[in-house]
């Protein structure tokens, strides 16, 4: 996950305002239900008193759901009213708007069964789909209140790690936090066993109107999981050179591979 900034910087070094004028999306659902949750994580697996965190929003639909990051969120719906690059530009450079955060999208159940995945990789943004059914869960008998909310206790193992979830049957979702679904119930908790990830529910609320799910509609580099952490891992190796292009300073190149170094503890340590 990409949030310092220095490594914003040299994310975004040639990212055109002009990108941000004029998109174009493509309409899938009207979502009647918005959850939000905060995840706290560990990006450095070295490192446990670095303890960063963001926060989402879950867009859920009848069919199908979104999941975005707020603070991106909260640009994309600011930019999308733009018309003139003078604009994008004096809302970029207000102090006062939402930092750049964590920037992937997740769309379950769309296309039906599976789950879409966007992000972007300086200068192409990837897509690539998985099976929805994707996590195996184990119900277990143990009860607890978590988030305000009466739960039930679930595990599984997935992309390398092994996962506790809580879920509410008295809120009828079958959905949660990044990828994870699949339980009778709404996912109110879930944390890994190191709790180098930990997502919590924050608030559940209906939408009156409601907000239509929509996603971008542009040329993808469409691809598979693999195909899409290969072309990551490549920008990792590549980063030093960008700095070079970004500045000259030696101390700046060396900082920014420092930071890349210490971005070493992906939510899915297994790509598979």
């Amino acid at each position: 996950m990409r949030n310092s900034i220095l490594i914003t910087a040299i994310l975004f070094a040639n990212y055109s305002y002009a990108q941000l004028v004029g998109l174009k999306y493509k309409n899938i659902e009207p979502a009647n239900i918005v959850v939000t949750y905060s995840l706290q994580y560990q990006q450095d697996s070295t490192n446990p008193s670095n303890i960063r965190s963001s926060t989402f929003y879950l867009f859920m639909g009848n069919t199908i759901s979104k999941y975005v990051n707020c603070a991106n969120y909260s640009r994309d719906t600011a930019t999308r009213r733009f018309t003139t690059n003078n604009q994008v530009i004096d809302y970029m450079n207000n102090p006062q708007i939402p930092k750049a955060g964590i920037l992937y999208q997740i769309f379950k159940n769309y296309p039906k069964g599976k789950l879409t995945f966007t992000d972007h990789i300086p200068s192409n943004t990837f897509k690539f789909e998985e099976n929805l059914d994707i996590f195996h869960w184990n119900l277990t008998g143990d009860k607890a209140t978590n988030c305000g909310y009466k739960t039930q206790k679930a595990t599984c193992d997935f992309g390398g790690r092994s996962w506790s979830a809580w879920f509410s049957p008295d809120l009828p979702y079958s959905d949660g936090p990044y990828k994870f679904n699949g339980l009778p119930g709404l996912i109110v908790k879930v944390y890994d066993s190191r709790n180098h990830y930990v997502f919590n529910l924050l608030s559940i609320n209906k939408l009156e109107p409601e907000v239509m799910v929509d996603i971008q509609d542009k040329e993808y580099i469409v691809t598979t999981k693999q195909g899409f952490f290969k072309a990551f891992d490549s920008f990792r190796e590549d980063i030093t050179n960008r700095a070079r292009q970004v500045s000259n300073d030696g101390n700046f190149v060396q900082t920014v591979a420092k930071n890349m170094a210490q971005n070493n503890n992906p939510i899915e340590l297994i790509r598979k």
